[in-house]
């Protein structure tokens, strides 16, 4: 069974296209609409809108919270209020975070972090900047100077739990995922897995065979790769979250290159100087 949080902004459709898309999906056993409860005109907004969405789906008899979006504290306590009742029951949670501000999305994810079936979604537009001038126009030019038009106030800093999520606890591990993505995030067993890390006759080396597979649970377990039995086989593959992490792995190799050769080319600057 699935519970389904959407908070309301200025985008009741969007909320309902994605609940519609879920519905089919998952059954879906409860709902629960958050909303801005600030008296000023975006809490006048979302009550709207957010009312709006609860009478096109009172067959599912949605639960309305009513939140600060723009207090960390708020949504996190409301939130948090919601997922350890739902999830005490084993249930899969998506919390929809499309009319979300900064602080709100900050919060979620930060509770996902928390509780494991926890499951955050976007719903996409179909259509985007429709209402920007096109550029090299002097009606762009304008347009884009009367939206700079406020000011910033104190940063808030969020505080995060003392104790980081760590992902790998060895370099085997990170090994293995950026190796899948190099080789198009896929193995077709662990055997050619193991060949393709470097690891000699991997066929018969059973020692090596025990440690890889203990890795692979455990990439599996912190959803990074998952398993397909095939015959004798297990073929090993990225999950999406694995394939955009071990495309980090690499985007961060490649920032480490440029930013050592960019000291290496200001320290021949610098030489040059001094001639």
């Amino acid at each position: 069974m699935a519970v389904i949080v959407n908070y309301v902004g200025f985008h009741p459709t969007l909320a309902l296209d994605g609940f519609d898309y879920l519905r089919r999906q998952f059954p879906v056993e409860r709902i629960y609409i958050l909303y801005d409860g600030k008296r000023d005109r975006y809490g006048a907004v979302s009550r709207r809108n957010s009312e709006k969405l609860r009478q096109i789906l009172q067959f599912f008899k949605p639960i309305m919270v009513d939140v600060n979006p723009q207090s960390f504290e708020s949504v996190f306590s409301k939130v948090y209020a919601i997922l350890r009742r739902e999830c005490s029951e084993k249930k899969d949670v998506f919390i929809d975070i499309t009319d979300m501000p900064p602080e709100a999305v900050s919060a979620i994810t930060m509770l996902a972090l928390m509780f494991p079936s926890v499951k955050v979604y976007i719903v996409p537009t179909d259509k985007r900047g429709d209402f920007i001038p096109a550029p090299n126009t002097p009606t762009f030019e304008d347009w884009i100077r009367s939206k700079d038009n406020k000011r910033g106030l104190k940063p808030q800093i969020i505080d995060l739990p003392g104790r980081a999520v760590r992902l790998f606890e060895d370099e085997e591990s990170e090994k293995i995922i950026r190796i899948l993505y190099e080789k198009g995030g896929k193995a077709n067993s662990i055997i050619q897995l193991m060949r393709w890390c470097g690891v000699p006759n991997p066929r018969y080396n059973a020692a090596a065979k025990n440690r890889f597979s203990r890795l692979i649970d455990s990439l599996t377990r912190k959803g990074l790769v998952y398993k397909l039995h095939r015959g004798r086989h297990r073929r090993i593959e990225l999950t999406e979250f694995g394939r955009v992490y071990a495309r980090a792995l690499v985007e961060s190799s490649e920032l480490e290159r440029k930013i050592y050769l960019a000291g290496i080319e200001d320290l021949a600057l610098t030489s040059e100087a001094k001639w």
